[in-house]
C-alpha cells in the first residue's frame, strides 16, 4: 500500500497542531523553510516526527524582504546550518520574475550560492520557479545538480520532457481542481515525473490548502489521465522513493 506524499509544504506553521492535520493519514511530508528562523521550526518538527522530510532555505519572497547583503548573510547560515545538522535539501529557493522582479537580481546573487553549496555537498533542491521555469531549468543543469523537483509546476508544456530526462520531477498541488494550467501539465507531464504536494497552508481561489488534500490531489491526477487512483499513487510514492530514499 503506498503512502501519500506532500513534497512541499510549509507545514511548520502549523507547529503543534501537526500531528491533528495528519492524523489518520498516512503521509510523508517534505517540509520547507523560509528563512533561518522558520528553517530551524522545520527541523525541531523533523526531530519530534517520523514522517517529515526537512529542507531549510531562503525563499526569493525573503530575500525581497531582506535585501541582498542581508539576504546572503542568511543564506550562509542556512547552509552552515545544513550541513551541520546534516540536512540533504534545500527548499524553498529559486528564483521570482512573477511576484517579486525587483529583487531578481539578489535573488540570482542568492541562488548561485544556494547552487554551489548543492553542487559541492550532494543537495537536493526544493524549488520555486515563478516566472523562471526555464531559467532555472538551465541553471540547476549548468551546475550539474543530481536532483531538483519543480515545485507547483505550471510553466511551459514543452520542457517538461527535457525535465523528465534530466532526472528532475515536478509537484501538483490542490490548485490542479480549478487551474487551467496546472491540468495542462497534468495531462502532458509523464506519471514518472510527477510528485504530490500541498504547499500547505497557503489559500488559493477560496482553498485553504493542507496536506490532507492530497488524496484529491491524486484523484484528479486520475481523472485527467483516466487511470485508477491507486496506479497515481504507487507511481508517486515510487517516484518518491527514486529521489528521496
Amino acid at each position: 500500500m503506498a503512502r501519500y506524499v506532500d513534497v512541499h509544504s510549509h507545514a511548520y506553521e502549523y507547529g503543534e497542531k501537526l500531528s491533528e492535520v495528519t492524523a489518520g493519514l498516512d503521509i510523508v511530508i517534505v517540509m520547507v523553510g523560509d528563512d533561518y528562523e522558520t528553517s530551524l521550526k522545520v527541523l525541531e518538527l523533523a526531530r519530534r516526527h517520523s514522517f517529515v522530510v526537512p529542507c531549510v532555505g531562503l525563499h526569493p519572497w525573503s530575500v525581497n524582504e531582506l535585501g541582498r547583503e542581508k539576504a546572503l548573510k542568511e543564506a550562509r547560515h542556512i547552509v552552515e546550518l545544513a550541513l551541520a545538522k546534516g540536512v540533504k535539501c534545500f527548499g524553498e529557493i529559486g528564483l521570482d520574475t512573477k511576484f517579486v522582479p525587483e529583487s531578481i537580481e539578489a535573488q540570482r546573487e542568492v541562488f548561485r550560492f544556494f547552487l554551489e553549496a548543492a553542487r559541492d555537498h550532494g543537495v537536493r533542491l526544493n524549488l520555486h520557479t515563478a516566472g523562471t521555469w526555464e531559467e532555472v531549468l538551465r541553471l540547476v543543469q549548468r551546475y550539474d545538480i543530481g536532483y531538483v523537483n519543480f515545485h507547483w509546476y505550471t510553466g511551459p508544456l514543452n520542457l517538461l520532457e527535457e525535465i523528465a530526462v534530466s532526472g528532475y520531477t515536478i509537484s501538483i498541488n490542490p490548485a490542479v481542481k480549478v487551474q487551467r494550467k496546472h491540468r495542462e501539465v497534468v495531462a502532458r507531464a509523464r506519471l514518472d515525473v510527477i510528485l504530490t504536494e500541498s504547499d500547505a497552508p497557503y489559500r488559493y481561489r477560496g482553498m485553504e490548502l493542507s496536506p490532507r488534500m492530497i488524496p484529491e490531489v491524486v484523484k484528479e491526477i486520475a481523472v485527467i489521465k483516466g487511470l485508477e487512483e491507486g496506479e497515481v499513487a504507487e507511481a508517486v510514492w515510487r517516484n518518491f522513493k527514486k529521489h528521496w530514499g
